[in-house]
C-alpha cells in the first residue's frame, strides 16, 4: 500500500472490505462520500482495482451487466488479507502532499507580462475552491450514524483546507495587484 495514489489505493480497499463493487460502482460510491472534491478518473479507479488484484488484496469476479447487456462486468472482492492490509494502510500517516502545484510553478518562472494571465489562474482557483467547498460543507448537527461520522469529518477536513486555499490565493493575487500597481 505504498506509492504516489496510496489515498486511493486504500480508499478502494476500504469500500471492498466493505462490499464488492464493480469499478463504476466504487468510483461513485466514493465521489459520493467526498462531495466531488476528488477528481477521481475512472481509468484509474481501474488500474488501481488491477494493482489491488495484483498485490493479493483482491481478485476479480467475471459477468455480465444485465441480461439485456452482455458485455462483460468485473466485480471486484476483497481477500482474506485485505483487512489486515486496510488496518495498516489505516495506522499509517501519508505524507503531506503538495499543494497548489500548479500555481506555485506559475508563480516560480512568472514574468510581470505574465501578471494578468496569473491573477486570472488565481481568481479562477478562488472560484474553483469556492465551488468544491459549497458542495463538501460539513452538517451542523450531530451524526446519526458511524457512517454519517466518516462523511462529516471527512468533509469537514476537506472544507477547511479549501477555505486556507481561498485565502492564499485572494492574498496572493491581492500582493501581485499591489505589487503591479506600485511598478506601473
Amino acid at each position: 500500500m505504498r506509492g504516489p495514489s496510496t489515498p486511493l489505493r486504500g480508499a478502494l480497499l476500504g469500500l471492498l472490505v466493505e462490499r464488492p463493487g464493480h469499478g463504476y460502482d466504487l468510483a461513485n460510491r466514493l465521489m459520493k462520500r467526498l462531495g466531488g472534491v476528488w477528481q477521481i478518473d475512472r481509468g484509474t479507479i481501474y488500474r488501481q482495482l488491477k494493482g489491488l488484484a495484483a498485490e493479493g488484496l483482491a481478485y476479480g469476479v467475471e459477468g455480465t451487466r444485465s441480461e439485456e447487456d452482455d458485455r462483460p462486468l468485473t466485480v471486484y472482492h476483497p481477500t482474506e488479507q485485505a483487512s489486515s492490509a486496510l488496518e495498516c494502510w489505516m495506522e499509517t500517516l501519508t505524507p503531506r502532499e503538495p499543494v497548489r502545484q500548479g500555481l506555485q510553478a506559475k508563480l516560480a518562472v512568472a514574468r510581470p507580462e505574465d501578471v494578468p494571465r496569473l491573477l486570472l489562474a488565481l481568481r479562477e482557483y478562488e472560484r474553483e475552491c469556492s465551488e468544491l467547498a459549497q458542495l463538501v460543507r460539513p452538517s451542523d448537527g450531530e451524526a446519526r450514524s458511524w457512517a454519517a461520522l466518516r462523511m462529516d469529518c471527512t468533509r469537514d477536513a476537506v472544507y477547511g483546507m479549501l477555505l486556507f486555499e481561498i485565502e492564499w490565493a485572494a492574498r496572493t493575487r491581492q500582493r501581485i495587484e499591489a505589487y503591479a500597481a506600485s511598478t506601473s
